[in-house]
């Protein structure tokens, strides 16, 4: 892409808005993480507590765990098939092209009817013969309008980790970026833009509880007061447990490294698809908000996650998935 072509793809500023979750239920906040029922080998409410602020959390450089529940194999034993199918096979599209710094950098995707592909990354000096630097499960997503408050470039300079605002004064959002090396001059903190985002299913099952019990943190220890203002004469140890319904609540919650997440809602859509023969479901999840338009997300689950499971319309799901985005690509048209 050259400088001409970039002026195309200039953001359009606005002031970032005041978002808190509307009904159903609170997202990135933490009442979701009082939500979470405490059961052998779940965090404890302090490891919780700790999440929700994302302490401890880490940025991993590397896509191994992607591409083994993706693929249900060994990434050390088929990335170099992977990546020399993608370079005879797939294709590339102008806005997965462009140039920076003395080098020339192209995206090819394979297969090219298909929402998951297989990508590899290509780059080299001007004119001269481009090589595979990184190989990246590339995921369709749906545009979504986010606020950029951070960015963490990974050691290759070539992908990130992008963090965007969800609500005021709460930890933002991130996911991984493919394209930084395309997108990082337009992921200016305060600036919004319309990303490509998308999900991919690291664990995934029918959600097990459509009502939990709260018996520590903020929410409980105001209901707590309450309940003894209006039981004069009881002890502390007389409030009973609060219980709350999480049937059509829509949570998501930091998972152990930043891009990850644990997520619950309510699947609005399937459909299937797959990589090469490997097939692929993706459900289609929403996060509602008061002050802004809903946050998407399909979610690719592969059959190596699903097992037996099969989510259909209408169910409530939880999910560990990995979050993927990219500033949305101008040329809509085919791999050529």
């Amino acid at each position: 892409m050259t400088k001409a072509d970039k002026k195309t793809r200039q953001p359009a500023r606005q002031e970032q808005q005041e978002t808190r979750a509307a009904s159903p239920g609170p997202v990135l906040t933490a009442t979701a993480t009082e939500a979470a029922p405490h059961n052998a080998g779940e965090p404890s409410p302090e490891e919780l507590e700790a999440l929700i602020k994302g302490k401890n959390r880490a940025h991993v450089e590397a896509l191994g765990d992607a591409w083994a529940v993706l693929t249900g194999q060994n990434p050390a034993a088929i990335m170099g098939r992977i990546a020399g199918t993608v370079m005879h096979e797939g294709g590339t599209r102008p806005a997965w092209q462009w140039k920076r710094g003395g080098k020339d950098h192209v995206l090819m995707a394979w297969p090219q009817d298909q929402p998951v592909r297989a990508s590899v990354l290509l780059s080299g000096p001007e004119g001269e013969h481009l090589r595979p630097v990184s190989a990246v499960p590339l995921l369709e997503g749906v545009p979504n309008d986010l606020t950029v408050e951070d960015v963490h470039p990974w050691a290759n300079g070539l992908e990130a980790n992008v963090a965007v605002g969800m609500m005021e004064d709460k930890n933002p959002m991130w996911f991984f970026d493919p394209l930084f090396g395309r997108d990082r001059d337009d992921l200016t903190p305060g600036v919004t833009h319309t990303f490509l985002l998308a999900g991919l299913a690291y664990g995934l099952r029918k959600a097990l509880l459509d009502e939990i019990t709260i018996t520590s943190g903020p929410r409980y220890e105001a209901y707590a007061a309450a309940w003894l203002e209006e039981n004069p004469g009881k002890r502390r140890l007389d409030v009973p447990p609060l219980k709350v319904d999480v049937s059509d609540r829509h949570m998501i919650m930091p998972g152990r490294n930043f891009c990850e997440y644990q997520v619950r809602a309510t699947v609005e859509d399937v459909q299937d698809c797959q990589l090469e023969k490997m097939p692929v479901t993706i459900f289609y999840l929403s996060f509602p908000f008061e002050h802004r338009q809903p946050l998407h997300l399909p979610v690719y689950a592969s059959r190596m996650v699903l097992g037996d499971y099969e989510p259909k319309k209408g169910e409530a799901v939880e999910a560990y998935v990995w979050l993927q985005g990219r500033v949305i690509d101008i040329d809509q048209g085919p791999q050529q």
